[in-house]
């Protein structure tokens, strides 16, 4: 982690506000100038695709004085801000010795009507669809109680009210032959709003999108690209703060933690992860997928998806990757795989006295399977040149063969399979 400064100025000067207001406050005491910073708070450093988690396009600027009266109300394009040394600044005047209550919130796209202080405190701010950071994440800073002593400058701290998971797929537990290829991730449970400042959660179902932050499969694609070791590249998914809590007891492991019902299955924030699977017995069905789901949080009972903060996680199937019988895998859109192949061939020579196999090696392995030696049962001639033991597995038979002669032997696989074939065996040819 480390510290990426953006530093925002605010000015009183009119040349640089979109919307200002103030109220007075005392004549007690005198004002200095006092130069507003606002830092991003500490972040990972971010790649060159979007969002841009270090851009600020607007600011909202509140400032309180300790009487909780709003002396100073401001919206600001950032565009027009004043600059010094590379860094966006407010200047402002402030009465020294006197305590000011300040909060500053950056990328919400319009300017926040005149609040009281409780009510700033509980404003909760609405996202359009999940991916609405075009002019920056949205952000807010605040610092209570501050007091100035002359002209100074001040820090806040700019936090952003969204997480950021880092999302990727280790397929190094899969049993060879597997093919597991990502189609889609998407964020369930993706909350619709924030309270800016304050601990936020959805509280109702209205809270949360239909259709949460998505990346279809082009944008996927790093988690079907191989970083070394069978881990895949990450990919990044964002979501507005939802700290819904210590939910779940005596859980112990992260398979546990599952909501398939109720108010929590639908206000708790998850990742889902869809793929199309291939093994020899079990392949996703045409325009079906494997769905992979898990909840986010601190921990197997806890719930809670926090702002400004970078959740890394990884996504490791074992064996068949089918294997767990749970919400957190989805196996709808899964069938088996078939297969039917007669061994050891359609046609077949053996000289008399031997035993002779025939079998079909079928996929999934209960199909039910029909075998039928032709004549058998209608023709004392047959009976002469051969008697048979099916196998235990229903799929093939043993021929015992006594004399010379033909032999047909016809196998029909049910469903799913749904084929027949028919084997010649020449005895004595």
């Amino acid at each position: 982690m480390r510290a990426d400064r953006i530093l925002v100025a605010c000015t009183l000067a009119p040349l640089f506000l979109t919307f200002c207001s103030t109220r007075p406050f005392s004549d007690v005491g005198e004002r200095a100038e006092t130069v507003l910073i606002l830092a991003c708070a500490d972040a990972p450093a971010t790649r060159s695709q979007a969002p841009d988690e270090e851009l600020v396009s607007d600011i909202n600027l509140f400032i309180y004085n300790g009487e909780g009266v709003l002396e100073e109300r401001r919206y600001l394009s950032a565009r027009t801000l004043e600059r010094l040394g590379g860094d966006l600044c407010i200047r402002t005047s402030l009465l020294t010795e006197s305590p000011y209550f300040i909060y500053a919130a950056a990328n919400l796209g319009y300017a926040l009507p005149e609040l009281e202080r409780d009510e700033l405190l509980s404003y909760r701010f609405f996202m359009a669809y999940p991916d609405e950071y075009s002019r920056g994440i949205p952000m807010t800073a605040s610092l209570e109680g501050a007091v100035t002593h002359g002209a100074q400058q001040l820090c806040l701290s700019l936090e952003r009210c969204m997480a950021r998971v880092d999302l990727c797929l280790d397929r190094s537990a899969l049993d060879a032959g597997i093919r597991f290829d990502v189609v889609s991730v998407s964020v369930g449970g993706c909350p619709s709003s924030v309270i800016l400042f304050g601990s936020s959660k959805a509280e109702t179902d209205r809270d949360i999108f239909s259709r949460g932050f998505f990346l279809d499969k082009r944008q996927a694609a790093p988690l079907n690209r191989d970083a070394g070791g069978g881990v895949s590249q990450p990919v990044s998914l964002y979501l507005l703060e939802n700290r819904q809590g210590d939910l779940l007891d005596n859980v112990v492991t992260e398979s546990g933690k599952v909501f398939t019902e109720g108010r929590y299955a639908a206000l708790c924030s998850y990742i889902e992860l869809r793929a199309e699977y291939f093994s020899e017995r079990w392949h996703t069905a045409p325009g079906r997928s494997l769905a992979y789901r898990f909840y986010l949080g601190e921990s197997p009972e806890n719930f809670d998806v926090c702002r400004n903060a970078r959740y890394r996680v990884t996504v490791r199937p074992q064996g068949t990757g089918l294997d767990e019988d749970s919400w957190r895998v989805d196996k709808e859109g899964i069938e088996p795989g078939t297969r039917f192949e007669l061994h050891p061939a359609a046609y077949n020579e053996c000289r008399s006295g031997e035993d002779f196999h025939l079998w079909c090696d079928v996929l999934p392995e209960d199909t039910p399977m029909e075998i039928e030696p032709l004549s058998w049962d209608d023709d004392d001639i047959v009976h002469g040149l051969y008697a048979y033991d099916v196998d235990p597995d229903g799929h093939g038979l043993i021929l015992h063969t006594l004399r010379g002669g033909s032999a047909f032997v016809y196998f029909k696989a049910g469903p799913p399979v749904n084929r027949d074939t028919l084997a010649l065996v020449v005895i004595d040819p």
